[in-house]
């Protein structure tokens, strides 16, 4: 991506590659159960797609736990331009060329339509009842959104995104309601796919995910797994650390409809560890809540956190303000660096803390939250670095989510 683009991103997808929109605890911690899909890792490693069949097509969509609908882009869809909303072509929408087309179990959704802002762009369309099918699992009637008009938001291999956070942030909106002026307000909630295949008792209550450690030099590869209802096939810690789903603090009511609920996958993180070896730690007791977020290769946390870690790269990272991020030297020397969770410390991948930008310069995956908002919120996210290693299980039966160590790539 160009570097323009390497802009903060939060509340779920990330910046773009190539591509182009077509014209035409449940059960037992260590048993491995549910359906399991392999996924994509592109943007060398930093975005996770899957497969998944809408209707009669299957796509790779965007693995998102840091948003809620499932959409996929549709034939003839029109790509605006993020700034100026002028109509710009197709190709630069950056999505691949299968788009979706009226199956025989389409039926549309009266009276709604379809209407998110992510950090990095807008989607909208219309809202349709279809039969999904993922992995081994098939839900008839699911509602999803076909998406007819996007900002670049593609990576050249999704066509649309896999939302699998709360059902309260959801994105359809009555369709008569000309006063929306943001695709935040005036909400119709909805149950996204995974709580779907909960109530029609086809999967138990949970997902979880284990994203691949990838080659830095790699575009695409593979890129781990995603079990619905079950845990994906790694070696992993026997132990498992609980953290509770939490209320996400700094959302206000009118973001949920009203209510205050959960939205996120939130916790409240109480230590991290850090320093330029591992017998050499400092730890820090700035207490924070924080929502995991597989839509993101950056993580967003207080300065009081980041500040002090970059500095530990050799040589140092350095701030860039057009950025908002901190660029290092590709082959940079990192520092070691883990959050407590539950009762356990996960450290990162030293890999993991060095994002390649594919335009021939690196950045820290360690961003302060106080240089990104969107619609004025500041939120802590924990993105890809920390998901790479670590089993992470997200119940939303229980409202917890459930961590384990990696043990393999």
């Amino acid at each position: 991506m160009k570097p323009s683009q390497l802009i903060p991103v939060i509340f779920g997808l990330l910046g773009p590659v190539n591509g182009q929109c077509s014209a035409s605890g449940h059960g037992t911690p260590g048993k491995s159960s549910g359906s399991t899909v392999s996924l994509i890792a592109t943007e060398f490693g930093t975005v996770f797609d899957a497969p998944v069949t809408i209707g009669d097509q299957t796509f790779m969509l965007l693995v998102d736990t840091g948003s809620s609908d499932t959409y996929v882009m549709q034939s003839g869809c029109t790509c605006i331009n993020a700034t100026s909303n002028l109509k710009i072509p197709q190709e630069d929408c950056l999505y691949s060329n299968k788009t979706y087309h009226k199956s025989k179990t389409y039926r549309p959704v009266r009276g709604e339509f379809f209407g998110v802002e992510y950090g990095a762009g807008l989607a909208s369309g219309l809202m349709a009842y279809e039969q999904v099918t993922m992995g081994n699992i098939t839900v008839e009637g699911q509602k999803v959104a076909i998406a007819n008009v996007s900002n670049p938001m593609g990576d050249g291999v999704n066509n649309g995104l896999l939302g699998l956070a709360y059902p309260s942030i959801t994105s359809a909106h009555p369709l008569n309601d000309t006063s929306n002026a943001t695709y935040w307000y005036n909400r119709l909630v909805y149950s996204p796919l995974m709580n779907t295949m909960y109530d029609q008792a086809l999967i138990e209550p949970y997902f979880s995910l284990a994203l691949a450690h990838t080659p830095q030099n790699k575009s695409t590869s593979f890129g781990g797994y995603m079990t619905l209802g079950g845990l994906p096939p790694v070696e992993h810690s026997s132990h498992f650390s609980t953290v509770p789903v939490e209320i996400t603090d700094n959302i206000p009511l009118w973001y949920t409809s009203g209510k205050k609920t959960r939205s996120y996958w939130s916790t409240t993180i109480t230590n991290v560890t850090y320093g330029s070896s591992m017998s050499n730690l400092t730890s820090n007791s700035t207490s924070f809540q924080a929502f995991f977020d597989s839509g993101n290769y950056i993580s967003y946390l207080p300065s009081a956190v980041v500040d002090p870690i970059n500095a530990l790269f050799s040589p140092p990272a350095v701030y860039d303000s057009s950025l908002g991020l901190y660029v290092v030297d590709c082959s940079a020397k990192t520092p070691e660096f883990g959050l407590y969770l539950g009762d356990q410390m996960f450290f990162h991948d030293g890999s993991d803390l060095i994002y390649q930008t594919g335009e021939g310069f690196c950045v820290s995956s360690l961003g302060s939250s106080e240089d990104v908002s969107l619609g004025g919120l500041t939120l802590n996210i924990v993105g890809v670095p920390l998901l790479k290693n670590v089993v992470a299980v997200f119940d939303f039966g229980k409202n917890e989510m459930r961590f384990s160590k990696k043990l393999s790539s």
